[in-house]
């Protein structure tokens, strides 16, 4: 393998030595300023007070660049009071036990920034700052002792203190350093700001009045255990950061209570006493230490928890539980404060194409991009959350302006379409909205969301993007409930029918073909129309039930008419899109024909354009398998599904039929005259025949017979009739 190395230019080194030398210069005045705290901690006039604290926090904050700035921040202030070598010795020294404190924090936990699980204290508290400071001390005495500054006989000693001192300092003040270099933004309720100002202050005057009754408590060494009870109430009570807090201003006042006590401090007594309060700091800052981290773990668990109850796993969007409550919340907030919430509700359309056509990873992914966008474009008192599937909700409160929520469905209508990529691939998909409003609409939470899923389906329904909830629609709704309620008793009770209407051939004059047409025949007599349950029927599934009857009622029909000798044309029934996509469509239509005795070349399918084009592919293996059963298969609606040349060349068909919209107007209407002229010769050249359907004039039937249309159907000739009335149309040539 080749290794390549880069030289940096200057540009690239010029903020690496800027950020350095800031580093050097902060750690040269905490080092100087030490020289004149270090005889109050009993320590040597060489000793560097921010030493191991200091350069062990620079270094995990910067990495290299905090190690060359405290070498180069301890370089020169050793400089001002001894030999250049030495000097450069001791900051080496400090820079490699910097780098050893990073190695063994990073070793345990790479992601470390702050000092608040059990993990982490134990490695910094056992591991990282003893064999850090071990080797500052042993690096720094050894230099200081071949210089001729410290004897043989005193090397142990001063090794021993020199690491002491340093693991006591980095004890109490690497934690609270790490704490506020770190980019975590700390939040802290006004309780807790109050209850923390309070164990600040008490801790304070606790620790006054022990100082002042020193002489009557005993030794000032208890000032340590009552310092320890106050950082063990902020381990248990605040966030990590307070605790780190506590130790730091317990540490200090526990010095200020022995240099108050002494008038001298340079002498035995004084370090004895030091030494004593040094001692007694490691367990308090240590105990405190493991507490904090204990506790913070144990909210951190419970905030996890908290979080996988209410929030969506795959898009980290609060779930359906936390937007009722939130939704609830919102709503008693706004009742009190006179305002309006507006909730909108969002449905994703070709979500379900995506997410059955290319598997759940990728539609999974979809969901995930849609609410990253969506979390994008909302603002920060906004509220979005993933109701299930390809559902979603914004509460939307405070709007600035009186359209602001048409205007914010817009702008999610916008980004939601915008294009993306996976895996290479390109996708898009829509919205359809629904927005019902605070307290116009609703006063509870439940009506509200019902109300907006309301408008969705509207918008969904009528493909203007978004729909405000009106009356209109709770009426809507209750008549398609009762629909639907009626449609699943009528396929039990055999209330549904069919009707049929004859095509003629328009060079022979002769009916050809029947299409097979559902109907609705209540309990009370009342004839309902294929517009008013049809579409509901998709939308519920029971289009598949449906579908299912009108297969095997037209079969039986044809075969009763074949028995009797009436020698009847070919019977066409309709397949919808949800039918067609269902998997069990050829073991249905194989098991009607076998048990039916219906002879297949004698059954035309007819499958809308728009069903075929959303999965070219799946289509293709559907109408090959029907091919193969020698169905006779048709593409209905012709000239509204957007098909292109290419597709339409590729399947197994055996005609087209010009949807309705475009003949009404053929004649009076230009586009769609050349419309279906175009539809007509594409047709011909690709070998298929054309149906048009709708032709209700006579006008219309000599535009499509110049034309060369093949068959006609529509109520020139016959609208639909029952299967007695029908037959009268068998063998018969039409007087057009």
């Amino acid at each position: 393998m080749e290794l390549k190395f880069s030289v940096p230019n200057v540009e690239q080194i010029k903020p690496v030595f800027a950020k350095a030398g800031y580093i050097a210069f902060v750690y040269f005045v905490v080092a100087y300023l030490g020289v004149f705290l270090a005889p109050y901690i009993d320590a040597t006039s060489y000793f560097e007070l921010p030493a191991i604290a200091l350069a062990a926090v620079i270094t995990i904050r910067y990495s290299w660049t905090g190690v060359l700035g405290i070498v180069l921040g301890s370089l020169i202030f050793h400089l001002l009071k001894m030999p250049w070598l030495l000097a450069l010795t001791l900051a080496i020294g400090a820079g490699v036990s910097a780098l050893i404190f990073y190695y063994f924090i990073k070793v345990s936990n790479s992601s470390v920034s702050i000092i608040n699980q059990v993990s982490d204290v134990a490695v910094f508290a056992f591991v990282a700052t003893p064999l850090a400071s071990a080797a500052h001390a042993v690096i720094s005495i050894l230099s200081i002792q071949a210089f001729g500054f410290v004897t043989w006989d005193n090397v142990a000693q001063s090794i021993m203190s020199w690491w002491f001192n340093e693991l006591v300092l980095a004890y109490i003040t690497v934690p609270l350093l790490l704490s506020l270099f770190s980019y975590q933004k700390y939040y802290f309720s006004q309780q807790d700001k109050n209850e923390s100002a309070v164990v600040f202050f008490t801790m304070c005057v606790v620790s006054w009045l022990t100082i002042q009754n020193g002489q009557m408590l005993g030794s000032s060494e208890i000032i340590i255990f009552v310092l320890l009870g106050f950082v063990l109430l902020a381990a248990l009570r605040f966030k990590t950061i307070a605790t780190h807090s506590a130790i730091f201003v317990a540490a200090i006042i526990a010095f200020f209570s022995v240099v108050y006590k002494f008038d001298q401090i340079n002498t035995a007594f004084y370090a004895q006493a030091i030494f004593t309060l040094k001692v007694g700091l490691v367990p308090m800052a240590l105990g405190g230490l493991f507490v904090a981290s204990a506790f913070s773990e144990r909210h951190h668990a419970e905030a996890e928890l908290n979080k996988l109850a209410n929030h969506d796993p795959l898009t980290a969007l609060p779930n359906r539980t936390y937007f009722q409550d939130f939704l609830t919340h919102s709503l008693a907030q706004a009742q009190r404060q006179k305002q309006q919430v507006y909730l909108l509700f969002i449905d994703l359309d070709r979500f379900k194409k995506i997410n059955d056509s290319e598997g759940h990873e990728i539609g999974d992914a979809v969901l995930k991009i849609i609410a990253l966008r969506l979390n994008d474009i909302l603002r920060a008192d906004d509220f979005v959350a993933r109701l299930g599937g390809d559902e979603f909700a914004v509460v939307y409160t405070h709007p600035p302006v009186n359209n602001a929520a048409s205007n914010l469905a817009r702008k999610i209508i916008g980004i939601v379409s915008e294009p993306f990529e996976l895996d290479g691939r390109r996708y898009s998909v829509g919205a359809s909205i629904g927005i019902s409003v605070y307290p116009n609409d609703a006063t509870d939470s439940n009506a509200l969301l019902r109300q907006a899923d309301l408008a969705m389906y509207q918008a969904k329904s009528k493909r203007s993007g978004f729909e405000y909830f009106s009356e209109d629609m709770n009426e809507l709704a209750h008549e398609q409930l009762q629909i639907e309620n009626g449609l699943r008793q009528a396929l039990e009770k055999g209330e549904l029918l069919l009707m049929y209407q004859p095509k003629v051939d328009l060079r022979t004059n002769q009916v050809v073909g029947l299409e097979a047409l559902v109907r609705w025949l209540t309990n009370k007599g009342v004839l309902t129309g294929p517009d008013k349950f049809i579409p509901i029927a998709e939308e519920t599934g029971l289009i598949v039930p449906i579908g299912r009857f009108v297969i095997r009622e037209a079969c039986e029909q044809w075969v009763r008419w074949n028995d009797a000798g009436l020698n009847p044309p070919a019977v066409a029934v309709n397949i919808s899109p949800r039918q067609f996509s269902d998997l069990s469509l050829i073991g249905d239509i194989l098991e009607i024909i076998k048990m039916t005795g219906m002879n297949p070349s004698m059954l035309n399918i007819e499958i809308t354009e728009s069903a075929t084009m959303e999965d070219p592919e799946m289509t293709m293996e559907i109408l090959a398998e029907m091919r193969a059963l020698h169905l006779h298969l048709y593409i209905d609606d012709f000239g509204t599904g957007h098909s292109n040349l290419g597709q339409l060349r590729r399947l197994p068909i055996d005609a087209v039929k010009i949807d309705k919209s475009f003949i009404n107007d053929v004649l009076t209407n230009n586009d769609d005259a050349e419309i279906v002229t175009a539809i007509i010769n594409l047709a011909h050249a690709l070998k298929l025949r054309v149906v048009s359907e709708g032709i209700e004039t006579k006008e219309q039937l000599a535009f499509l017979r110049e034309l060369g249309c093949d068959e006609i159907q529509g109520y020139l000739i016959s609208k639909p009739i029952s299967h007695s009335q029908v037959e009268s149309f068998f063998n018969r040539t039409i007087n057009l």
